[in-house]
């Protein structure tokens, strides 16, 4: 390092003053032509990019290691993220067929619940018509025997009114005497 060191501060500084040694100036118009002028500035750039890889040689190199650097921080990252998205690609696919499932067994559950449901509701219509059904034949036995207690009632009266009708009209004045006679007598024993 030390010897380059030492070529760099000979050489460089002797390479750049050619160009501007008194014979060798630009605006000396030396008689070369267009030629010599080409060449100068052909020397001149080249000694301008030696100087410039010298002097920007440390820093452009350090930009260009820290940008590699960026780059591959970079691409590593994107590289992780890249993974980690497929992860969670393959996690909310799995969630959705997941939730596709979810979906096809609570359809199946509701179905099966409504089928219960209904058994159930046809079970509860069954009972309910039979009791109604019960409820009505008592209700009609109630009233077949009401009917038939009215009917006994109206068949006594009408019989107890036809005897009576019968024994008017077959009773004579003594057969009243006699019954009436017989009647307290009878009363007069009981007491």
């Amino acid at each position: 390092m030390k010897g380059r060191s030492i070529r760099f501060s000979f050489g460089v500084p002797g390479i750049l003053s050619l160009p501007f040694s008194p014979n060798n100036l630009w605006a000396a118009g030396g008689g070369e032509g267009i030629i010599g002028e080409v060449f100068w500035q052909f020397v001149s750039f080249v000694l301008l990019l030696i100087l410039l890889s010298f002097v920007l040689k440390k820093p452009l190199r350090a930009f260009l290691m820290k940008r590699r650097e960026e780059i591959k921080r970079f691409l590593e990252q994107s590289a992780k993220k890249e993974g980690e998205s497929r992860t969670q690609f393959l996690e909310w696919e799995r969630k959705l067929n997941s939730l596709s499932q979810e979906i096809k067994e609570l359809r199946q559950k509701i179905s099966q619940e409504g089928e219960f449901e209904r058994k159930r509701i046809i079970e509860r219509a069954l009972e309910e018509g039979g009791r109604i059904r019960e409820q009505a034949q008592v209700v009609a036995e109630q009233e077949v025997k009401k009917a038939r207690a009215t009917l006994k009632k109206e068949m006594v009266d009408l019989s107890v009114e036809l005897a009576e009708k019968l024994l008017k009209e077959a009773t004579q004045p003594w057969d009243q005497e006699r019954l009436v006679k017989e009647y307290i007598g009878k009363v007069g024993e009981f007491r």
